[in-house]
């Protein structure tokens, strides 16, 4: 029966690319899945892909140039960036409302001053603290070095040659005790002071008084030995030694009125005291070159002159009257333990074989030597820690404990010498280290992302001072690759944006904010890394457009030791005043590490920037640092930059430099006695002294200084490798931090992203912690494992075929060397027989029976 309803169905005949898309293979790995899409493609032919394309390029709308209204809106929150983005489409599409997902960048470009965690009133932001009279100032009153009992030759030489008319408090304390040996036998001295006080002179004026003398004897020469040892903790610290010394053994040898003919005059004395330095990294044979011609007042490193005293024979130290160790803490924390010990024992033995020459009348050397008298040993240190008061134990008898702030000394029983240790563990328990009075103490609590250009401000603010030429900085860091990422990040940058066009083609904005110069000096600075030629700088130091004639050096212990030699001559170096040159430096700035914190007395250092704190020795370090300025009397600034997740380690320094441990009343108590405080300084006065500006101009200058840096790193693939390995240097030391200061350094509080802003990474590196090796090479490893399983096969001639021949010929020579072992001491041992090379019928016979057995 017909109703009238009349069915049409078309069925489509699938295409072959449908047929091939059907049939694509389901399951497997992605790469055969990928392969196999590829494959049906392929086939499919340039009509289905063309189609594809045209479909993609009618559904996508044509993108649209963006306008001033959109670039306001770039810092809209999300929703209203999400709300614009459908009004836009709304009005393209003509009420068909799609929302557009904008494209994602590889590399996005954060603000500085945005996403910061919010830093509160600080409690010391705003009050200034009178500072005190100079603690470590020659004294002003009516003490003389000719008082102190000091030779009137050695007088006239420090005060025409070298300026110093007055001692200071720790030589006024030390030198009568060290210069007077009229109530009896010498007796070691334990000096403890202020940094910065003139503790050197305090051990070399008697060591120079006390062989004076000799040289009015006519068989005195500098082939008599090593009378006396200096031993100093670093390179740098033995070098400096050496140079006050050589310049006080430069003093005249008669007064200046006496005529040449006069009879009646004093004792004629002969040059003959000659100084040596002996330090890791220099020639060992030049060395012996120069202790077998005899060097009568030595400086050393611990490691060098222990060698010495093991290896070379020529070496004449058996008349030793004078051992001064210096920074004694420092020479603990080193880890020279042992070697001070091994030093210790090497010149009681050389003194016993010397001794025993002279009896034997074997001594090739001259009569006439006061064998009676011992050696003295003079221990110096800031601190009186329990590794420094075991190391005094070891190395002092019958000692004198000899404080800066003391005049009076300790003086102890010579039949008691336990009261000593007594004694030297109670200075230990009261004891106050604490910076010179006259030092400014200032704090900057920074955000992770405004560490870097913070830092450049701080330096261009203390550098701008014009009123004394040769003004210097000290900026200490965590690590040695961070040392290096700085200096060649500061002399590497440019201020041209169009130099870097290229670098930061991966920036939409970045060739817009970084038109503008920081200032006209940065305009008509030369290019980066412009290395002086002059002669005290060498090639060591580097040239930054951001700090205007200003010379950067770098310093830590991983640098050979005349590039360290020449960057603290460098650094040191005072310019002319005369005739100044065109273009030359007037400001110095070193980056260094720690192993610039301990004795160094650089000139004209007018502040210390503490761009990491210290990780290890807490207050003690702290204090180490900041005393590089403020030296004899002279100011200085002291400044910290702290995270906001540090700011509890202000009151933690200020409370250990006080020694406020005990009670609330001790606590009270020693406030009152040293009020030490640190002021603090909003980042923003820093920002702005450094960058200038009227309102907020100094951001926008802040974001050009930091895309700068960020566009060097982007430019060479070096660069980044500096970048990339400072950073994590910095995490690996940032996590050594002892256990007593986790609660204020722990690495759960950085921000990884925040901290890559740091060093000019726009992001932060995968896997910060990881080691050396990437994930890769486990892949490459396996690869070449199988590739060497390959040659193996093939070195035996077959394939996989000849896998049963090849465990056969392994089997058989596995037996062949088991035939040729016997079992001896219980190992198994080589017997030089096998079972087929029996020589005769014993050989036979025995081995039967082991074949029975």
């Amino acid at each position: 029966m017909d109703d009238g309803l009349v069915l049409n169905l078309a069925l489509d005949e699938p295409t072959s690319a449908g047929r091939q898309a059907s049939r694509a293979k389901k399951g497997g790995r992605w790469t055969e899945r990928a392969a196999a899409k590829r494959v049906a493609k392929r086939k499919a032919g340039p009509e289905a892909s063309a189609t594809q394309t045209d479909r993609e390029t009618t559904e996508r709308p044509a993108k649209r140039p963006r306008t001033s209204a959109q670039e306001k809106d770039s810092r809209a929150p999300p929703s209203a960036k999400r709300s614009r983005d459908v009004e836009l489409a709304e009005d393209e599409d003509e009420g068909r409302a799609t929302v557009r997902v904008p494209r994602i960048q590889n590399q996005i470009i954060s603000s500085l001053f945005t996403s910061n965690p919010k830093v509160g009133p600080l409690e010391t932001q705003g009050r200034t603290r009178p500072l005190g009279r100079p603690s470590n100032a020659p004294l002003a009153d009516s003490s003389t070095f000719s008082g102190l009992g000091l030779d009137p030759l050695i007088i006239a030489h420090l005060s025409s040659k070298m300026n110093i008319l007055k001692p200071t408090s720790i030589q006024r304390a030390a030198l009568p005790a060290l210069l007077d040996t009229d109530d009896g036998p010498p007796r070691d001295v334990f000096i403890q002071s202020q940094t910065g006080s003139g503790k050197t002179l305090s051990f070399l004026l008697p060591i120079i008084q006390d062989l004076l003398p000799l040289s009015s004897l006519s068989y005195i020469d500098r082939s008599v030995g090593t009378l006396a040892i200096i031993i100093a903790p670093t390179r740098e610290l033995a070098k400096q030694i050496s140079d006050v010394l050589e310049a006080l053994l430069n003093l005249r040898l008669r007064p200046s009125d006496e005529l040449p003919d006069d009879t009646d005059s004093a004792p004629r004395l002969t040059r003959w005291l000659v100084s040596g330095l002996l330090t890791g990294g220099s020639t060992r044979t030049h060395e012996k070159a120069r202790l077998r011609k005899g060097v009568p007042i030595l400086v050393s490193t611990p490691g060098r002159l222990l060698d010495h005293l093991q290896n070379t024979s020529s070496f004449n130290v058996g008349k030793c009257r004078w051992l001064v160790l210096d920074e004694a803490d420092r020479l603990m924390e080193l880890g020279f333990e042992e070697s001070i010990q091994g030093i210790l024992r090497g010149l009681d033995g050389r003194r016993k074989l010397a001794l025993q020459a002279v009896q034997e009348g074997k001594s090739s050397e001259v009569g006439g030597w006061d064998w009676e008298r011992q050696r003295r040993t003079i221990l110096c240190s800031a601190t009186i820690r329990e590794d420094v008061q075991k190391l005094a134990g070891t190395t002092l008898k019958d000692p004198i404990i000899i404080k800066a702030t003391e005049a009076d000394t300790d003086l102890l029983s010579p039949s008691d010498t336990t009261r000593g240790g007594d004694s030297l563990a109670t200075a230990g328990r009261t004891q106050q280290f604490t910076p010179p009075s006259q030092l400014s103490q200032k704090y900057v609590v920074v955000p992770l992302k405004l560490r870097l250009v913070t830092l450049v401000a701080l330096l261009r603010s203390l550098l701008s001072s014009r009123s004394k030429r040769g003004m210097k900085v000290i900026v200490f860091l965590s690590c040695t690759d961070s040392v290096d990422f700085h200096w060649h990040l500061l002399g590497g940058t440019s201020m041209d944006a169009g130099a870097d066009a290229a670098a930061d083609a991966s920036s939409p904005s970045g060739a817009e904010d970084s038109e503008g110069d920081i200032d006209s000096d940065a305009s008509t600075a030369h290019r980066p890394h412009q290395i002086q030629t002059k002669s005290s700088a060498g090639n060591f130091g580097a040239r930054s457009p951001l700090l205007p004639d200003t010379s950067i050096f770098r310093l830590h212990g991983s640098l050979p030791l005349q590039t360290r030699l020449a960057s603290l001559r460098g650094f040191s170096s005072v310019p002319s005043s005369k005739q100044p040159k065109a273009n030359s430096p007037t400001s110095s700035v070193l980056l260094c590490t720690s192993v610039a914190s301990r004795g160094l007395d650089l000139p004209l250092v007018r502040a210390v920037i503490q761009y990491d704190l210290p990780t290890e020795g807490g207050a003690t370090e702290y204090v180490h640092r900041v005393g590089r300025t403020a030296r004899v009397g002279k100011g200085g600034e002291a400044w910290s930059i702290i995270e906001p997740s540090e700011v509890e380690w202000v009151k933690w320094v200020e409370g250990k430099m006080r020694g406020d441990e005990g009670t609330a009343t001790e606590r009270k108590d020693a406030e009152e006695r040293s009020p030490v405080q640190l002021q603090a300084v909003a980042v923003e006065t820093v920002l702005r002294n450094g960058f200038g500006g009227k309102g907020s101009e100094y951001e926008e200058r802040a974001t050009d200084v930091q895309l700068s840096f960020e566009r060097w790193v982007l430019k060479d693939k070096r660069n980044a490798d500096f970048a990339r390995k400072a950073f994590r240097s910095h995490m690996r030391a940032y996590a050594t931090h002892p256990s007593n200061e986790k609660h204020i350094f722990h690495i759960r509080h950085l921000h990884l992203g925040h901290l890559a802003k740091a060093f000019a990474l726009r992001e932060a590196p995968t896997a910060a912690t990881a080691g050396p090796k990437a994930p890769g090479k486990r892949k490459l490893s396996k690869q070449k494992s199988g590739a060497s399983v390959t040659q193996k096969k093939k070195a035996f001639g077959g394939d996989e075929d000849t896998d049963v021949a090849v465990a056969e010929r392994r089997m058989e020579k596995a037996v062949r060397d088991q035939g040729r072992l016997t079992k001896k001491g219980g190992k198994m041992v080589s017997s030089g027989v096998a079972e087929f090379q029996v020589a005769g019928g014993y050989d036979l016979e025995r081995l039967a029976q082991g074949m029975r057995t």
